[in-house]
This record gives structure tokens, C-alpha cells and sequence, in this order.
């Protein structure tokens, strides 16, 4: 495979160390076959740049392309991404005119934007590891931030370096878990001879990074200075620039341990793996650390590590090879140290070769290389697939609360589980901005997309994010007609339209509601004027929007397949919102009057507080009140029998089709629904459960009679289990494809 590796940094002859382990695994991925062309980005303030110098380096089986490209200041950054693309492309160019299958960025700034803009020019596959912490709090521009967002969610690939930093990005930017992959270690770490650290010589620390103050060194000869009065021991600290070793060793006099503190400034590559071997112990005290190359590699030669509780030493070190320490904790520290040294940890050859054998399985050259080419190889066929948009006018939320941002995700995954390539226009404004110049650009160079999905929000389009996101008042109108004008089917799922039942809204009574109600008919103006194909909860609710019927049709939420057990007895599951619009007083009174019938209701906790005084009365061992949202709810599926969406009848509820309902089915549960909604219509439709007049009284013989009749729960259960495999998502995903793509043939 031929792949473009583009590094945020790589090793020069100045920094022979900066960024050496991509060198390495560019190097092993090469040894495995690939063709590794790297491309390095080297920013310079647009005050100094004196324009692009393009020089060309053959290092082995590797060609390195070293460029020169200006650094936009705050104000021109918007047009930073396509100028960088641009000289990158040049570059690249001019060395070859074969594109690679992948393009792989290594850490956010610049690699990650460069990478990303070549990837939307050339159609390939994107990998993006991240592996420098500081990519999470260094000061970046909003624009900056948005170009970012958007080229994590157009990326095939998503990576890091340790499980604790995969979690934090994840949380950082509101995205999906990356995957993990460790950084690999060379095979000499693996094979050096541990002969020369045998029981007689004294028992020696390690010390090897390039000295930063993020290194806590000082702080880490502190330690030392304490434990070595009561062992017999050495440290030695490689790295770093002949200044700052200096000042290590000035340090270490000082503190009166300059005879047993070596510092040995640089040290080679090469030469690392014979210095691990003849030390016992390596110690890392970083205050932030991804992963901690040194602890891979010290693994590798069988040492035992001891490292602050960063996210490498976290992940990296377990307590057959070492101990974690606080941050910044000197007396642990200096404990852990004396009872390393004490207990003789990494002496003994038989010890140090299990330390090896279990890296080996982690750390590996071959188990580096099959990880690193299967995110290749599904870049690649990611990137072959057919091409589709999807839009939505605010940020996809991995972990959504509500059904208003489950059923965007759910359609994302389901379009992507269905064989498309997707590509996002979503989040705030400026992403969204960025997203649509992408797609115009794909566009232009060749790419086709088969079809247009956007998801609306419940909020008008202008105010569906915060206004701190910046303010866009015709973009997703602009990208509707784009996309009209270019013979993309395109498609909207339409949510809802409460603003058509607001009375505030509706007549118009004070100024923010006549803003909101202009606002709301200008977005279903636009997907008039784009001629949008408008899918809809229900067919009841195309006359309710209103739009022409032959360019709208039903599209309701889907299920997600869960197995879940069926207890004996009747125990109620209600999940949902609570107030005066969902009417749950007949269901609680109901359940109150029949001891032998339970109910939970799970539902959010601010809509508890508000509402409590209306159910408090009733709460007890039979009846309770629970909070949880995502997998929080698995539990108390498994305890229900069946499921409850008796609510009080509407206009609103004739059309309005709950995900809920959907999801009470994913689990094979049946439902108990109320009379005169389209959830009760598809609830007969279906057979998953009794349709029952909204009353406490005809819900109370409905339960009586459910209770001595338990067969007809389980034939309910029965037909749950079979109609929810042609309610999933993907079916829902399928059906709107296939709506776009035929009307467009």
C-alpha cells in the first residue's frame, strides 16, 4: 500500500530525537512492505517566510518531502487550511505524480489540517494519530478549533496512544473513543543483553527524556537524594541539551548526590538499548505523559518502571512490571524508589524476561504493524465506498441524553453500517462553514456524493447552537441549494414542529416569539425553495408542516437490537419526560391501586424537581423514580416486563412517533399505549401491545387483566422480538437512501 505519512514533527540533524519514533515506524512499516512517502510541514510566522522551500531527502526505503509554509495569523486563518493543502499538494507533486491510498497525520497542528485538506483533494482514506498532550490546551483561534472539530469527524481513522488519553480526547472534543494503538518499540530493545546489571552491581535507576520541565528531573533527584540513604543505589539520566544536563548535575552536587547521579546529556538512539541494559529500574516522573515511549522500551529490555499516574503510566505500567506514583508526590516517590531498589526489582534475569515477553505481546514490531495496517487498509475501503452528506446544524454527540440528538447519531452509524462513506456537515457554524467548502472542493476534484441527509433541530437552524459558535443566518440554505444545483437528492428528517401548537408562537405575542415563528418559516422556506425531500415522524404530519405531499413521506425513528430478559410478574419501565404535557398521572394512579404491579420511572432529573410534587404521594417500594440515559438504562430494561407510553392523548401525539417507542421494542419488550395516538396506531399495527382508553380506571383493568392473563405479555414480547429487525435503524437509514436515490433516477 502506498501511504503518505504526514508528521506535526520529525527528526533533523540538529534534533536527531524529535519525533524519532515516527521515523520508526515509518521505518517498520516500510520493512512490511508499504511504499512511506513522509511529508513534513515546517510553519513559519508569515512575517518571516520568504515562500515555500521544497527539499527532498531519501533516508533508506523512505522519501522525506521537507516543507516551508507560512503560519496565518488570527485573522486570515480561515483560508490557513487550503493554503497549506495547496503547497502541500505542490510539494508532493513534484517529487511524484502517484497519489497514496492513505494519508496518515501524525498530531493535530499542522499535520492533522494538512493531512485532511490533501485527503479531500485526492478522495483517500485519512488515519490520524494523536499522541502530543499539550495538542489538548495549547491556545488556538475559533477558527483554528473549528477546522480541527471537522477534520477529527471526516477522518477514517481516529487514534492515540494510551486507553486514559483516548477518554480525554474523546471528552475534549465531543467525539467518539479514538481506537488505541501503542507506540511500537524497536527489536534491539527486545534482544539486548541484560548480562552487565547482574545481583553484584549496584542497583541503578534510569532516567532517559529530553529533560523538560514536564520531566519533574529536579524533583526526581530530590527523591533520590532521600531513598539512597538507605539503599545502595545509582541514577542515571540521559537526554536533553548540553545546558540543561549541566544543570542536573549542579543540582545533584547541591543536594550532596553528585558522586552517585550520572548525567549523561545526549545519548543515541542506538545506543539506549545497551544503556537499559545495564540498569534495573527506569524511572518516568512526568507530570503529563500520552504514553511514554521510555516505558514501552523499558519493558522491552525487562526493566521495572516507576512512573507518576499519567495517562501512559496508568496504562502502560501494571503490577507485574512496575509501580505508579501520585504526581508530584516526593514521598511516594522516594518510597517507591527505596523499595525497588530494596527488593532488588529487575535483578534477576527470570524476572526481566517475563517483563519481556508480556511487552512483547504489546509493543512489538509485528503486533505494531498488523494494528497499524488494518486502520490502512479500512481507510482505504472507508474511503472507496459510495459518498454521501450529512447534515445537521449542530455538533453529533457520542453520548446524546435526549432523543432530539439520539436519532441524528443513530442515522449517522446506521448510513455508515449501511456501506456509505460519509462525510459531515455538521456542528456550529464555522465547522459547518469549513465542512461545505470541503465538499465543494471534493466536488470540483472529480468526487460524486449520491445523496444529501440533514437532520433539523428543534430549535431554528440559526439558533440551534450557540450564538458563541459564531452566526451563519443563510449557510444550510446555501448548502441545500448547492446541492440542489449540483443534482444531489437531498433529503430532511423534519422532527417536529411544536412551534405549530405553541400558542406564545403562534399568535405572536411577544417580540422572541415572533422571531422564532419568522425563523422557523424561513428554514422550511429554504427546503421549499431547494425542493428537500422532507421525511416526516408520520404521513399525518406532512399536512400539519405544511409541505407538497409528493416530495414528503413517513420516516420514524428506528430500534436497536437488544436482548433483554423477561421476568415473571408485571414491573412497569417508563423512560421519558415528565410534566403536565405527558400526562402520567393516570399510569401512576393506576399502578398505585394494584399492589401486585411495579413501576419505574426513569426520567430527568430537572423535570423530577419541577414535577416532584405531583407524584411524591405515590412513590414507595412499588412505585420509584430513577435518573440514567445510554447504558445507564440497561438495568432497568432487564428488570421490566413490559414497558409504559400510556400518556394523555393530543393533536400533537396523533403524529408525533416517540423513539422511545422503538426502544422499548429494540429490547423485545411489549408496550402499554395509550388510545388516540400514532404510537397506540403502531403499537395495533404491529401487535406489541394492549391500546387502552386514557383513563386510570381502563389502565387498571388492563393490568388486571394482563396479570391473569400473563400469556398474552408474552405474545406481545413475542411480536416485539420479531417486527424490531425490520425497525432498525438501518432499515430507517435504507428507506431514506433509497427514497433520495430513486426519486433522483
Amino acid at each position: 500500500m502506498r501511504v503518505l505519512v504526514v508528521p506535526s514533527w520529525y527528526p533533523t540533524s540538529q534534533a536527531p530525537l524529535n519525533g524519532s519514533f515516527f521515523r520508526e515506524q515509518a521505518m517498520m512499516m516500510s520493512g512490511a512492505g508499504h511504499e512511506i512517502t513522509l511529508l513534513v510541514p515546517q510553519l513559519v510566522p508569515l512575517a518571516h517566510w520568504r515562500g515555500t522551500t521544497t527539499t527532498v531527502e531519501h533516508d533508506g526505503e523512505l522519501t522525506v518531502i521537507r516543507v516551508t509554509m507560512p503560519a496565518l495569523p488570527r485573522p486570515l486563518q480561515r483560508l490557513e487550511q487550503e493554503l497549506l493543502g495547496h503547497l502541500a499538494q505542490q510539494a508532493y507533486r513534484s517529487t511524484t505524480s502517484e497519489l497514496p491510498d492513505v494519508i496518515h497525520a501524525h498530531s493535530a497542528m499542522p499535520g492533522l489540517l494538512v493531512a485532511q485538506d490533501l485527503s479531500a483533494r485526492w478522495g483517500r482514506g485519512l488515519v490520524f494519530t494523536e499522541h502530543r498532550p499539550s495538542s489538548l490546551t495549547a491556545p488556538r483561534s475559533a477558527t483554528r478549533h473549528a477546522h480541527l472539530l471537522h477534520a477529527l469527524a471526516d477522518a477514517a481513522v481516529v487514534a492515540t496512544v494510551s486507553e486514559p488519553f483516548a477518554e480525554t480526547i474523546a471528552e475534549h472534543y465531543g467525539i467518539a473513543r479514538p481506537e488505541v494503538i501503542p507506540l511500537p518499540v524497536p527489536e534491539p530493545f527486545f534482544s539486548a543483553s541484560s548480562d552487565a546489571c547482574g545481583t553484584s552491581a549496584p542497583y541503578t535507576f534510569l532516567h532517559v527524556s529530553n529533560l523538560t520541565r514536564n520531566k519533574r528531573v529536579e524533583e526526581l533527584v530530590e527523591a533520590f537524594s532521600h531513598a539512597q540513604r538507605t539503599v545502595d543505589a545509582r541514577l542515571i539520566i540521559a537526554g536533553g541539551s548540553p545546558r540543561r544536563a549541566e544543570e542536573i548535575r549542579a543540582h545533584a552536587e547541591q543536594l550532596g548526590v553528585g558522586e552517585r547521579v550520572e548525567v549523561l546529556g545526549w545519548v543515541g538512539r542506538d545506543e539506549l538499548p545497551t544503556l537499559m541494559a545495564r540498569c534495573h529500574c527506569v524511572v518516568l516522573v512526568s507530570a503529563v505523559e500520552s504514553a511514554g515511549a521510555v516505558i514501552g522500551e523499558s519493558r522491552a529490555a525487562g526493566l521495572s518502571v516507576i512512573s507518576t499516574d499519567t495517562w501512559g503510566g496508568r496504562a502502560l505500567v501494571d503490577p507485574a512490571s512496575g509501580v505508579v506514583v501520585p504526581i508530584d508526590d516526593p514521598a511516594s516517590l522516594s518510597s517507591a524508589m527505596n523499595d525497588a531498589a530494596a527488593e532488588g526489582r529487575g535483578r534477576e534475569t527470570g524476572d526481566r524476561e517475563v517483563i519481556r515477553s508480556t511487552a512483547r505481546e504489546i509493543f512489538s514490531t509485528s503486533a505494531f504493524i498488523r494494528r497499524q495496517g488494518e486502520m490502512y487498509r479500512r481507510a482505504a475501503e472507508h474511503e472507496a465506498r459510495p459518498k454521501m452528506l450529512f447534515h445537521a446544524p449542530f455538533p453529533i454527540d457520542p453520548h446524546p441524553a435526549g432523543a432530539s440528538r439520539l436519532r441524528p447519531l443513530r442515522m449517522l452509524e446506521a448510513f455508515v453500517e449501511g456501506g456509505y462513506r460519509v462525510h459531515p456537515v455538521t456542528g456550529a457554524p464555522r465547522q459547518r462553514a469549513i465542512a461545505y467548502r470541503t465538499a465543494r472542493r471534493r466536488l470540483r476534484g472529480g468526487q460524486q456524493f449520491d445523496l444529501l441527509y440533514s437532520e433539523n433541530s428543534t430549535q431554528p437552524n440559526l439558533l440551534a447552537t450557540s450564538v458563541r459558535g459564531g452566526i451563519a443566518p443563510f449557510l444550510d440554505a446555501r448548502i441545500l441549494l448547492w446541492a440542489r444545483r449540483h443534482g444531489i437528492p437531498s433529503g430532511e428528517f423534519y422532527r417536529d414542529v411544536y412551534w405549530r401548537f405553541s400558542t406564545s408562537l403562534r399568535n405572536v405575542r411577544t417580540p422572541r416569539s415572533a422571531v422564532m415563528n419568522l425563523l422557523y418559516r424561513l428554514d422550511l422556506a429554504a427546503l421549499r425553495l431547494a425542493r428537500v425531500h422532507l421525511f416526516l415522524p408520520s404521513e399525518r404530519m406532512a399536512s400539519i408542516v405544511p409541505v407538497p405531499q409528493t416530495r414528503s413521506s413517513a420516516l420514524p425513528p428506528g430500534a436497536t437490537v437488544v436482548d433483554s430478559t423477561a421476568p415473571e410478574g408485571l414491573h412497569l419501565l417508563y423512560v421519558g419526560g415528565l410534566g403536565a404535557e405527558y400526562g402520567l398521572d393516570a399510569c401512576v394512579e393506576a399502578v398505585a391501586g394494584i399492589p401486585e404491579v411495579t413501576l419505574t420511572l426513569c426520567v430527568p432529573p430537572a423535570q423530577w424537581e419541577k414535577n416532584r410534587s405531583r407524584y411524591e404521594q405515590h412513590l414507595g417500594e412499588r412505585i420509584r423514580v430513577v435518573h440514567g440515559s445510554g447504558p445507564e438504562l440497561e438495568p432497568f430494561y432487564e428488570a421490566a416486563s413490559a414497558c409504559v407510553l400510556f400518556v394523555e392523548p393530543g393533536e400533537y401525539r396523533t403524529f408525533a412517533a416517540p423513539v422511545k417507542f422503538f426502544e422499548y421494542i429494540g429490547h423485545g419488550k411489549p408496550v402499554l399505549l395509550s388510545r388516540g395516538t400514532y404510537a397506540g396506531q403502531l403499537g395495533e399495527r404491529f401487535g406489541v401491545g394492549p391500546v387502552i382508553d386514557y383513563s386510570a380506571a381502563a389502565l387498571r383493568a388492563e393490568l388486571e387483566d394482563l396479570r391473569a392473563h400473563p400469556q398474552r405479555l408474552e405474545d406481545y414480547a413475542r411480536n416485539a422480538r420479531r417486527v424490531r429487525h425490520e425497525q432498525t435503524w438501518r432499515a430507517r437509514a435504507e428507506q431514506a437512501a433509497g427514497t433520495l436515490t430513486d426519486g433522483e433516477r
